[in-house]
């Protein structure tokens, strides 16, 4: 009887462990958790406000800056994490298409993550290390106003003469794509542009190549840290289908096609999502993912988030987190 009672009290005592260890760990990663992802509509409103706490609670390894302003006057926000002086840099941009906008929370949630890991180590190496070398630079939400569309309707543009042109589109709002003018802000590039569509909810590339204020303001920023140093890679963030696009056409420079190859067998790795074919330039016209690697000559990986229809449901997103959180701090790790 006594045996039986020790070896009972054996088997709590090893649970209690194992549950408090698991506990502690959750405790961790979402400790004083600022972003919020149990719920669908992260708002525009809700993301600066967290951005404003992220600045508050992490000063000294978080910088904030306007890179400029979207048609409907919503401000394009730029994260720096880790070194903003550092000689190398890796950018992130999520939320090109409106209705896409879970890309900006799972970028929001890996900001406070790696902020929160900042003097830690993830897979073995400490963040602060791998920041010091490699800033990384988030655009979280790069298409503000179609995500305002895609949540609320045309009635969450504020002036009323975009207001007025956008009912006269075609498109369900609630799957809107496209900017505030009806321009698709992943085919506005200057890459093999071409003109094509009609405005409206998805498909027109724009009258010109780079002729909206979001593509304009992300090609600054890009001009502006190349100006201070070298960005090994961008990371693009969409949704939907868990597939990953990372392999390059044969105009392409040896030493950027083995870097891409590098960056999505390591996302890969992390997701197990699939890898899709290789896309011509001509039948990429305008795609971001086209200029940086072509027109730039910076390696470029995409990221197809999810499996249901856009906008995603909140609950997908436990699992898109598990597959993606280590994801950036991972590749700023290639180039460290």
């Amino acid at each position: 009887m006594m045996n039986k009672l020790k070896t009972a009290k054996m088997l709590f005592v090893l649970c209690l462990f194992l549950v408090l260890g698991f506990w502690g760990g959750c405790c961790l990663e979402t400790e004083a958790a600022i972003v919020s992802t149990d719920h669908q509509k992260y708002t525009y409103a809700e993301y600066k406000k967290d951005l404003k706490q992220l600045q508050k609670k992490y000063p000294e390894y978080c910088q904030v800056n306007v890179i400029g302003q979207s048609a409907d006057d919503r401000n394009l926000y730029e994260v720096v994490l880790g070194n903003p002086q550092a000689k190398k840099h890796l950018v992130v941009i999520a939320n090109l298409h409106a209705r896409e906008y879970m890309t900006t929370q799972l970028c929001m949630r890996q900001i406070e993550y790696y902020l929160n890991y900042y003097n830690k180590k993830i897979n073995g190496t400490k963040v602060s290390k791998v920041l010091d070398k490699v800033a990384i630079h988030y655009v979280p939400s790069c298409n503000p106003d179609g995500t305002a569309i895609s949540q609320f309707g045309t009635s969450a543009i504020r002036d009323k003469d975009l207001r007025a042109a956008l009912r006269r589109m075609s498109g369900s709002s609630t799957t809107w794509k496209a900017n505030a003018r009806g321009v698709d802000l992943n085919r506005n590039w200057d890459v093999a542009f071409r003109k094509g569509g009609t405005r409206g909810s998805s498909g027109f590339r724009g009258n010109r190549a780079a002729s909206e204020p979001e593509i304009k303001a992300l090609v600054k920023m890009i001009n502006r840290i190349e100006k201070k140093g070298k960005i090994m890679g961008v990371v693009s963030y969409h949704s939907t289908g868990s597939i990953l696009y990372g392999r390059c056409a044969g105009n392409i420079t040896a030493k950027v096609e083995q870097a891409t190859t590098r960056m999505y067998r390591t996302a890969q790795s992390l997701t197990g999502y699939r890898l899709m074919p290789t896309q011509s330039i001509s039948s990429a016209a305008g795609c971001s993912r086209e200029y940086f690697l072509y027109k730039r000559k910076i390696p470029c990986i995409t990221l197809e988030v999810g499996r249901g229809a856009c906008p995603l449901s909140s609950s997908e997103f436990p699992s898109i987190w598990r597959k993606n959180k280590d994801v950036v701090i991972r590749e700023a790790m290639l180039f460290d």
